[in-house]
């Protein structure tokens, strides 16, 4: 479906020194990523780690000055993207803050009054969200006006110029299954909108619906859909108690979504999504996992939920989801590799464990 466009993108071109620094940092990631780990690991090795549990894997790197700095580097290059004073992603969006955020509301208001956009301004947001700067963007998305177009700037800048940063949700949408319509689709968490763009991108003429707790991301969800002349239903919702009657949706979509909750939630949540699913519903998703077998690896990954303001990663990758969705009312659950978001970091060495490896969920009811 499509609305004529009426306005000019919304945003602003970023300075030269801006483009320039966040360059180095994408560079100082990849160090961080390839280098950096895998002399941590060498180190590791010498000093006679030898696999056993995480907790035997920290105690034997909390003591490498390899580690000490990975793990610095973990938390301050992304402090740095987000909080330098002069060239971090809030600052430079706070700079212009008088005259976006005025935009914003007129451009996104028109959604109100038509419809296509509900926020609830007495929504009872979960403490999960409010007290958690997921992965440290300042205040989260949801306690600033412009927190989603922060967000949505700080994704753009970790792929290179002229990448597709949104094919992940192609790969997602590939492992539909194919025997059946999908006239109606659910972006779970949809954040500012790119799984649903990109689904009408894919499915022109079906009806996509995205939910998410930020009032500014769904504002930008709206504005971003309606420069692409792309006409969608966006709601502010806890996806733990959706408004939608019970099989509303043929699909529901969640993108690295569920290290973001607390274990304790999945149950309910997971029963919710396959309420709002029709009778040959398709729940399908992708999400970090642990590389099997590696306790390195393993001990690793936990590190980073914590340093990274992710402190519900650790337990999530604990989780039965198997026996999770089947409680919630999934008839069929498939959990695979999701081969094309595999590390893209070649190690010198198939010795040395995956940094980091992800899984996809397709959920049939």
């Amino acid at each position: 479906m499509t609305a004529e466009r009426t306005n000019a993108p919304f945003g602003f071109e970023p300075s030269r020194e801006f483009r320039a620094f966040h360059t180095f940092l994408a560079a100082a990631r990849n160090h961080r990523m390839g280098p950096l780990y895998e002399q941590t690991y060498a180190d590791y090795r010498r000093a006679g780690g030898n696999g056993g549990s995480a907790e035997d894997v920290l105690g034997v790197i909390d003591n490498l000055p390899s580690y000490q700095l990975y793990a610095w580097a973990m938390r301050h290059l992304q402090q740095f993207k987000y909080d330098h004073a002069d060239l971090g992603v809030v600052p430079a969006v706070g700079a212009r803050k008088s005259d976006l955020r005025q935009r914003l509301r007129d451009l996104s208001d028109e959604g109100i009054r038509t419809g296509e956009l509900i926020l609830d301004p007495d929504l009872d947001l979960p403490d999960y969200f409010t007290m958690t700067d997921f992965h440290q963007h300042p205040g989260g998305v949801a306690g600033n006006p412009l927190a989603g177009l922060a967000y949505e700037m700080s994704r753009a800048i970790r792929f290179k110029p002229g990448a597709d940063s949104n094919n992940l949700y192609r790969n997602i949408f590939s492992y539909l299954p194919t025997d059946r319509d999908y006239r109606r689709m659910l972006d779970w968490g949809t954040s500012f909108g790119a799984g649903v763009r990109t689904w009408l991108e894919a499915h022109p003429g079906t009806e996509a619906h995205g939910v998410d707790l930020s009032e500014p991301c769904l504002r930008l969800a709206y504005v971003r859909a309606r420069e692409r002349n792309m006409t969608a239903q966006w709601r502010q919702q806890d996806v733990e108690h959706l408004s939608y009657p019970d099989g509303t949706f043929d699909v529901a979509l969640f993108a690295f979504m569920l290290h973001e909750f607390p274990a304790a939630r999945f149950p309910a949540l997971f029963k919710e999504a396959a309420r709002v699913l029709s009778q040959r519903g398709v729940f399908v998703g992708f999400e970090l996992a642990y590389v099997e077998g590696s306790a390195f690896q393993n001990a690793l990954q936990d590190q980073e939920g914590w340093l990274n303001d992710e402190p519900f990663m650790p337990a999530c990758f604990k989780s039965d989801f198997q026996t999770l969705f089947r409680e919630a009312g999934f008839s069929k659950v498939t959990i695979r590799r999701f081969d094309q978001m595999a590390d893209n970091v070649t190690h010198s060495s198939p010795e040395i464990p995956k940094r980091q490896t992800w899984n996809i969920y397709v959920m049939e009811k």
